[in-house]
């Protein structure tokens, strides 16, 4: 299947990729709004590549970029139903860490998704087990982390028994065995400020409290 990757800049492209993409693709208190997603492309906070064939929109990503912390959260990666099964999520993601790592620089890339020993999964949805293989066979990493994803509006929920992957750190932060050296405080940072942007207010509940707790050390140390 011949993919063309290009960048999302245009806010109506966004919303329609959204709704032919990304609303089928996952449960909806795990999915932030169009507005939402329009307001951080024309702010800078969101970067979002396609997919396509033949003129046809088949995968999007979508990473939410903060400078301050130089954190790159891969928010979503899904692969429309005429793409799956043909390569085409491993290449937009492939071309997705090229680009946003060449133009960004960040210090860590991470990922959010089901922890498989949690959540089952759906035919709409996808397999959770599944989805982790693929980043994984990918060189991503589990953070030691028990993450909990943020209510992303008013009336959603949070989604507790997430993963926090690991997908790429700047070389600096290897050390010669292999291991990640995270320094914690851009981490902290970022999900900090993510939890404030998304539920108007710090984390200050005994939930997030726990899943912030291992950020309290200096450094993190992620094995291969």
């Amino acid at each position: 299947m011949s993919v063309q990757v290009t960048p999302v800049r245009d806010a109506e492209e966004l919303r329609a990729l959204h709704g032919e993409i990304l609303a089928p693709s996952f449960p909806p208190d795990e999915l932030e709004s169009a507005e939402d997603m329009v307001a951080g492309l024309q702010a800078g906070d969101l970067v979002a590549l396609v997919a396509s064939s033949d003129d046809e929109a088949v995968a999007l990503a979508v990473g939410a970029w903060d400078a301050a912390s130089a954190v790159l959260l891969l928010s979503y990666l899904a692969v429309g139903a005429g793409g799956r099964g043909r390569g085409v999520g491993g290449t937009l993601l492939d071309a997705a860490l090229s680009a946003w790592r060449s133009g960004l620089d960040p210090l860590v890339v991470i990922a959010e998704i089901e922890d498989p020993a949690v959540h089952t999964g759906s035919p709409e949805h996808g397999d959770p087990a599944a989805r982790e293989r693929f980043y994984l066979r990918r060189g991503a990493r589990r953070l030691p982390i028990d993450y909990v994803q943020p209510s992303l509006a008013p009336g959603l929920a949070r989604i507790p028994g997430m993963l926090l992957l690991g997908l790429a750190v700047r070389p600096s932060l290897v050390a010669d065995d292999g291991t990640w050296v995270l320094p914690t405080a851009p981490l902290r940072d970022f999900l900090v400020g993510y939890y404030t942007r998304s539920e108007g207010g710090p984390p200050h509940d005994s939930q997030a409290q726990a899943m912030l707790a291992p950020l309290e050390a200096p450094t993190l140390r992620v094995l291969p």
